[in-house]
């Protein structure tokens, strides 16, 4: 009877990491499940919100509103309640510089390594959408992945590389093997298409509602 107890004890203590996930954005700590009144609340007193058009409840996060074609992060909600969060650890466009490119692979592997450990799971897609061609490595931890997501589109699409960490109330493995660029291939021009090449937002309709702020 004391094993089983002491067994009990062991999953139960285990049962929070797995539930509910935090990511840090800028002095904020932000953890899956929370509830949306409080969490825009922080939000709105530290950075610029911009709702996505055609996508009610997800949410781009900008140091300011001079910066917000510069997303930070980017959030969702499902029920009233974080369903998905991201930081964005770099976008590159233009002349990329390969050193930055690996100081902000470095730094997301970094965090999601300090948060979940050491162990993940490596996979790899390719997808074409919309005259554009995007590649993804994906590195699954327990909790949370880093995705790093190359565009290489036409030219209005242009060419980019996005680095990214993201937590989920999803099982990260279940999304392991799929496409997930959250923010737009072209950061500068948010559109619905590019959007909805992501499993987790569900908004396949596009929207005329204006990109101001929340």
């Amino acid at each position: 009877m004391k094993n089983y107890c002491f067994i009990g004890l062991i999953l139960i203590s285990f049962v929070p990491s797995v539930l509910a996930a935090d990511l840090k954005i800028g002095p904020l700590i932000l953890s899956t499940g929370m509830e949306q009144a409080d969490i825009m609340e922080d939000l709105r007193s530290h950075f610029h919100i911009v709702r996505v058009p055609g996508a009610k409840s997800m949410f781009f996060v900008s140091q300011d509103k001079a910066d917000r074609t510069r997303p930070i992060a980017s959030l969702a909600f499902e029920n009233g309640r974080v369903s998905w969060i991201e930081r964005n650890w770099g976008t590159f466009s233009g002349r990329i510089s390969p050193v930055e490119v690996t100081k902000a692979l470095f730094s997301a592997i970094d965090s999601a390594k300090t948060s979940s450990g050491s162990s993940a799971v490596i996979n790899t897609s390719v997808k074409n959408s919309h005259g554009a061609e995007f590649k993804s490595v994906h590195f699954v931890f327990p909790d949370r992945k880093v995705i790093v997501v190359t565009t290489n589109g036409d030219t209005e699409r242009g060419h980019y590389v996005r680095i990214y960490e993201r937590v989920d109330n999803n099982d990260a493995q279940h999304y392991g093997d799929q496409l997930s660029p959250a923010l737009p291939c072209n950061p500068i021009c948010p559109d619905m298409e590019t959007l909805s090449l992501d499993p987790l937002v569900e908004h396949s309709q596009t929207d005329n509602q204006q990109n101001g702020g929340y």
